[in-house]
Parts: C-alpha cells; structure tokens; sequence
C-alpha cells in the first residue's frame, strides 16, 4: 500500500496539489502500488493527461491568443522527461504525433 509521503511526492511529479482534478489520494494510491517507481506512475500520468488535452485547440480573437495546444506537448514533454529518469523509455514517441487543426471556412 502507497504511503501519504508516496502520494504527496507523486502529487508533486504530476502537478496536482488536491484532488480538485479527480487525481483523488486513492486513485494515485492505487496507480503507485501497481507501478514500477514514481517516475514510471508520474510518466503513466502525464501521458493520461496529454490524452485529455489532445482536444484542445489554439484560440485567436479580440486581440488576444490562447496556445491551448501547448498543453498537450508539454505533457509529453513531461511524460518523456519521467518515463527516461529510471533507464527506461517513455511509451510516447513525439516523433508520431500527429497535430490536427481545426477552424471555420
């Protein structure tokens, strides 16, 4: 079983001070007693999270810009980063991304 000092230092590695975002302390708990190391949970985790941002699209308008797209690479980024601390390899290859962009004609 995950202690609260595993799950507070994997709160930590994933940005996720509460669970506000529904990384509830058991669900993390659980991901961390089927887990390798931290590293792999936190890897496993950010890859989840680039999945959900995957959706999000840049926004232009009134003079103002939001690079919503950002989010999703800067989770891979941080899944790479995590998934190669313990030797290993993250399971995302940046180099088979796909950017699709959406707008109005």
């Amino acid at each position: 079983m995950a202690t609260a000092v595993e799950v507070s230092e994997l709160r930590g590695l994933i940005a996720e001070p509460d669970e506000s975002n529904g990384w509830t302390d058991e669900k993390l708990s659980s991901l961390i007693d089927a887990g390798d190391t931290l590293n792999t949970v936190a890897a496993s985790i950010w890859t989840t999270k680039a999945a959900t941002f995957a959706t999000l699209v840049n926004v232009s308008e009134s003079g103002s810009s939001r690079n919503l797209s950002d989010l999703h690479k800067q989770a891979l980024s941080m899944s790479q980063h995590f998934g190669s601390l313990d030797g290993g390899t993250s399971d995302v290859d940046s180099t088979t991304i796909v950017r699709l962009r959406r707008g109005f004609s």
